[in-house]
This record gives C-alpha cells, structure tokens and sequence, in this order.
C-alpha cells in the first residue's frame, strides 16, 4: 500500500503549528535527581519534568506514585466514614432523635486534617 508522499511532510507542518519544544539545560547533579525519580516513577525524564512543569504551571502538585496509592486508599476509607454518616443520619431521621452532631463534625474535621499533614508531610520528603 503505497503512502502519499506529501502525507508525511503535512503531518510535520501541522504537528509544528500544534507542538513546541522546549530544551532546559540542568546541572548533572538535578539531572540524576530526576532520572531517579522518573525510575520511581516509570516514565521518562523529559515526561516527568513536563509533567512537574505542568503541574506548577495549573498551580497543582506533583503527587508521586507511591504517595498517589496511599491518597486512594485514604479517599476510599474517607467514602466509607461518609457512607456511615448518612447511614447515622438516615436513622436519626427514623427515630427523630439526632446523636452528637457536633461530635460527629468534629471526628470528621479530625480525619480532615489528618489526611492533609500526612500528604503535606510525605511531598515534603
């Protein structure tokens, strides 16, 4: 099957109106830094420094893979702590008698801000 010759030299022009490349020269020392990194990471190096940039750019952090694995277990104990709070709330509308809202509230800010100290903390590493 035969390609179109002016296909491929189309495909350039319009993949340089859509991309631009970007060199960033580091000292080797960061370099190393970051090729351990991308390992921990399994992706490349210049993907993770694009992702990294990215990230800073949208004003969003950077979560490692290990530290993005612990988040969605938090998240799905989090969803389970929530699914029981509308269970206690379902009865209290049941019965008409309300349990300790305000200690209720206060456990959940308790596990709030748990869960931030130890993300904050872990990206400090």
């Amino acid at each position: 099957m035969a390609v179109d010759k002016n296909y491929h030299k189309k495909y350039r022009e319009d993949y340089k109106k859509k991309m631009k490349y970007v060199n960033v020269a580091v000292p080797v020392s960061m370099y190393e830094e970051l090729e351990k990194l991308s390992e921990l990471e399994d992706k490349k190096v210049s993907t993770l420094l694009r992702n990294m940039a990215l990230a800073y750019m949208h004003q969003k952090t950077f979560v490692p893979k290990d530290i993005e694995s612990e988040l969605k277990e938090f998240i799905f104990l989090v969803r389970n702590v929530a699914n029981n709070i509308n269970q206690i709330a379902h009865h209290s509308n049941v019965v008409k008698h309300m349990v300790d809202e305000n200690g209720l509230l206060m456990e959940i800010k308790k596990l709030e801000d748990m869960v931030r100290d130890y993300t904050l903390q872990q990206l400090k590493k």
